[in-house]
């Protein structure tokens, strides 16, 4: 296969020959330039000085005799100026648009706009918008004066911006095109070349074209254009032309080199596969590139990446066998765990809350989630094992999990950069992370000492690519420092990290390799005047290939159109020229796509395809055009069982046994009822769940701020043994909201009760406590009330014979409050969520079918366990459980166990009368120690296994249901 930078060379060295090294040949890219000098070495048969070869910026930057600055010197420069016009413009909202702004003055001047046209137009088009019947004879806002005063100053500044940078011999990218436009003629005449040659370049832009054929007009150059019948006949849809046939409609070329026609007479096989995700390409290009190697070893191969993403998927992908290839694009920095340090770093010092403190001043605070981010990155676990392993630093061995632990438990929403320093014990990494950053000389001071303690950590490994991001991300805030060094405005935060994010989007790590290597990895751009007669290109999928129609530029569209600026048609034609002169030359074409699906990096398969498919394949007969689809192999297919089942072995049950020697209490035994499995996690395998900050008050810390407001106003009274009276509870009403904000502070720690969610359960809770307060006030028969115990835990022992064993049991339950209304001894249960009345009732026919086996008895089994703890404590030491109780007489004593539901208040406390006797034939207790009798031999039988639920309802709020699969 003859290229065409083949083509193009043998033409130049016969034409040229006796004055070769007196030629200036300009190609689209510098790529371009190195591939051509050496298509140009195998040409010439002997040693040749070689011609002046370049790519077009360069030959223009060269020609222009200026320094083209960078966008973000020139962003500073713009606002300076622009400051002159309007003293009052915000830096922070200028390079949300300078950067824009700048593009649109290089795209003006690139296409040889009339500025003063162009800005008149733009006026006239502003005061047509500003124009509004409804407001005639009103004055403008504030805001809408300042709106129209921008594009006011625009012309004003792109001239005093170019004026500013001609005395220094500075530009930008477009002015300098403009200014080799522009003098063009002069240039002509100069004898520094004797001929020009320009190869291989579509999309020009005016500049280009009026360089270009002024030269031609001059006899002092010759153009070599790449382009094919397919694309080039007259009246076609097709956009991949529409640059070239106008080119030679217009230019009145001698002769038009070259045209040929290999799209629609050339064998091809074209296959287009679709695969299931994104990264799956890569996988899928590592294969392609063994099969077309273990046809012919020195096959050239392509791969191209029009998304660069994707670059790391296909290096992991490429074959051992591959000896070297090329890799031309370089890996995005942005791609690299230290851009996403950076990056969280900044997250955590932009995205804090300031709060007024108990003090009285304002406090910049931190918010948890992006410093746990922050701390968990792999470069910061790393230092932390790099300090581990120095003797000398005790102090700080495992700080960093300590102090992520240390927000956990304190539940520290927001933490001052105090008290992380004061956690991490002053340790130098913190310093950096956490220190306040006031303007960009603290950022600049901070990410430098952070480079240097990440760079003692590597330092013993010199060779690793982690050393390579350090370096060049110190190269990156040098050049920033330099620039930011003598500026009497100081950057903002978030400003700074906006022009750190443009350096480092133009950053690319490179590769070293072959760069003639048979196997190159490239970006589309970087294909211009390229051939290759094996291709693999990736991400063939609308919004890929092409790029999106995206609208990048404060002028509006028509202003665009009207001045023939270039739009996203433009953009779309020049990618489309590229796309089929790739394939003009190729062979074996293998164009890879996501397919449709809702996970990320999948769509519409791109025009491209279906324009091959549709009109290419179906005009030329020799193409062989295939639509494929990847699949993945199961190789090794093992079949899930989704029931987990768990044999109580001898190990097995000894846990149970020591578990019931602990406690049964009514959780474990509701537990146990709903789901063995989940018992055996919580209570025998101890799995417990990962504790995390609560932002918002979760439902357990609602419970727990109820509880202990009723607690705090109950606890005097269970200690002097006096009993409630109704202006006991006036007085609790009275102190209700300052007390349930004093729990809330307690038990939120981090979280506040003044907004947002909380606010809203802050005041849930004061409302349902007064409610509660106000009905004991209300109620007839509840007051007096002797408070017995709070909080305190009930317990009994059964033995219970299981085989030849008699295993101790211990009975056990914590009350919310033992309580004496009247003659009744209440063990009472809070309860936040709603309870009916008929959930604590129990019907005779069920105690021996359904009592000790339904879920649906929770509740009535937790008031029955109290109950009977209750009452064995009353035979056993009545003495002890009514200490504040002395009048009564323990033989008039009715022993009861009810639930106080906050959601159901009216119900008053619901207790539930158990029908043992009616349906056994035994007392309350000799009927319970027969039930709980039953319970334990069967959790002791090792012939009953545990098994997860079949009720699906209780998986809902189970913190094991990921471990089920539920």
């Amino acid at each position: 296969m003859q290229t065409f930078l083949e083509l193009a060379a043998k033409y130049v060295y016969e034409k040229y020959k006796e004055n070769i090294s007196e030629l200036c040949i300009v190609l689209p890219s510098r790529r371009a330039s190195f591939f051509f000098k050496n298509a140009l070495a195998q040409a010439a048969p002997e040693p040749i000085w070689s011609p002046e070869v370049s790519g077009m910026e360069d030959f223009i930057t060269k020609l222009a005799k200026v320094d083209v600055l960078e966008p973000i010197n020139l962003q500073l420069e713009l606002y300076d100026l622009m400051r002159e016009q309007d003293p009052n413009l915000d830096f922070d909202q200028f390079i949300t648009w300078g950067g824009t702004l700048l593009d649109d003055f290089s795209r003006i001047d690139q296409n040889l706009v009339d500025t003063a046209k162009l800005f008149d137009y733009v006026s006239e088009a502003k005061a047509l918008e500003r124009w509004d019947p409804a407001h005639l004879g009103k004055e403008l806002t504030p805001a809408v004066k300042k709106y129209f005063s921008l594009w006011d100053n625009i012309e004003k500044t792109y001239h005093n911006l170019k004026d500013h940078l001609e005395e220094r011999k500075q530009a930008y990218t477009g002015m300098a095109f403009k200014m080799v436009a522009d003098n063009i003629e002069q240039l002509a005449k100069s004898p520094e070349c004797a001929q020009y040659l320009f190869i291989g370049l579509n999309a020009l832009t005016s500049s280009e074209e009026k360089i270009i054929r002024t030269l031609l007009k001059h006899n002092k150059a010759e153009v070599l254009f790449d382009s094919d019948d397919f694309y080039m006949e007259e009246g076609t849809p097709n956009r991949a032309g529409s640059f070239l046939r106008r080119y030679k409609s217009t230019w009145n070329l001698p002769d038009w080199r070259w045209q040929q026609n290999m799209l629609l007479t050339d064998e091809k096989e074209i296959n287009v596969i679709g695969v299931a995700n994104a990264s799956m390409q890569g996988k899928l290009a590592g294969q392609l590139i063994q099969e077309i190697r273990s046809c012919d070893k020195h096959a050239q191969v392509a791969v191209v990446l029009p998304d660069e993403t994707l670059l790391l998927p296909v290096l992991h992908s490429i074959p051992n066998e591959v000896p070297n290839y090329n890799v031309t694009m370089g890996l995005s920095f942005k791609g690299t765990p230290l851009y996403n340090l950076i990056d969280l770093l900044f997250d955590v010092h932009l995205t804090g809350v300031t709060q007024l403190q108990e003090s009285g001043y304002k406090v910049y605070q931190y918010h948890h989630l992006t410093v746990t981010k922050l701390l968990s990155h792999p470069f910061i676990r790393r230092y932390e094992l790099y300090l581990n392993e120095q003797a000398d630093k005790q102090e700080f061995h495992g700080f960093v999990q300590r102090v992520l632990d240390q927000i956990v438990q304190d539940n520290r929403v927001l933490i001052t950069a105090n008290d992380l320093l004061k956690m991490g014990k002053h340790e130098p990494l913190f310093e950096v992370l956490f220190k306040s950053w006031r303007d960009c000389d603290d950022i600049i001071a901070s990410l430098y000492q952070l480079i240097d303690l990440l760079h003692k950590m590597y330092s013993h490994q010199p060779s690793t690519i982690e050393t390579e991001y350090l370096y060049i991300f110190y190269t990156i805030v040098k050049r920033l420092d330099t620039i930011f060094d003598c500026r009497e405005q100081k950057i903002s935060v978030r400003s700074f990290r906006k022009f750190l994010n443009e350096l480092i989007a133009r950053q690319r790590l490179p590769f070293s390799g072959e760069p003639i290597s048979d196997l190159q990895i490239m970006g589309m751009l970087e294909t211009r005047a390229l051939d290759f007669e094996n291709l693999i290109i990736l991400s063939v999928n609308e919004n890929t290939l092409p790029a999106p129609k995206r609208h990048e530029s404060l002028m509006p569209f028509d202003v665009l159109k009207q001045f023939g600026l270039p739009t996203y048609a433009e953009t779309e034609g020049a990618m489309a020229y590229n796309f089929y002169r790739l394939l003009q030359r190729a062979k074996n074409v293998n164009l890879l796509y996501v397919l449709p699906s809702d996970t990320y990096g999948s769509g519409e398969k791109s025009r491209f395809i279906l324009q091959l498919q549709n009109d290419l394949a179906l005009r030329n007969p020799k193409i062989k055009f295939r639509d494929l689809t990847a699949t993945v192999e199961l190789r090794d297919q093992k079949k899930y069982d989704e029931d987990i089942v768990i044999h109580k072995d001898a190990q097995t049950l000894e846990q149970l046994r020591q578990e019931l020697k602990r406690g049964l209490y009514p959780s474990h035994l509701n537990m146990y009822i709903n789901c063995s499995l989940q018992y055996y996690f919580s209570r025998i395998a101890k799995i417990r769940e990962i504790d995390e900050v609560e932002e918002q008050l979760g439902a357990d810390q609602f419970g727990t701020i109820v509880h202990q407001v009723l607690e705090d106003f109950f606890r005097p009274f269970e200690q002097n043994g006096q009993p409630i009276e109704k202006q006991h509870v006036e007085q609790m009403l009275q102190a209700l909201p300052a007390k349930v904000e004093e729990e809330f502070r307690k038990v939120t720690r981090g979280a506040s009760p003044e907004r947002g969610m909380n606010f809203l359960l802050f005041k849930v809770a004061v409302q349902v406590l007064e409610k509660y307060l106000e009905s004991l006030l209300n109620s007839e028969d509840e007051l007096p009330l002797y408070v017995l115990r709070l909080e305190e835990q009930l317990e009994t022992t059964l033995e219970v014979l299981v085989g030849d064993e008699l295993i101790p049991v211990k009975v056990a339950g914590k009350a919310d409050r033992i309580d004496l209304k009247g003659a009744e001894l209440r063990v009472i249960d809070y309860k936040t969520g709603k309870v009916e009345r008929n959930q604590v009732n129990v019907k005779p026919d069920d105690v021996a079918l359904h009592f000790i086996t339904s879920p649906r008895y929770d509740k009535a089994r937790q008031l029955w366990l109290y109950e009977y703890i209750l009452q064995r404590n009353l035979q056993q030491k009545p003495g002890l459980l009514l200490r504040n109780a002395s009048h009564m007489d323990p033989a008039r004593i009715v022993p009861k166990s009810g639930i106080l539901s906050f959601r159901n208040l009216d119900a008053g406390v619901l207790t539930a009368d158990f029908p043992f006797e009616q349906a056994t034939g035994q007392d309350f207790i000799t009927a319970s120690e027969a039930l709980l009798t039953r319970f334990v031999q069967e959790l002791l039988d090792p012939k009953e296994v545990i098994r997860k639920t079949k009720e699906l309802e209780i998986c809902q709020y189970c913190p094991y249901r990921g471990i089920c699969a539920r």
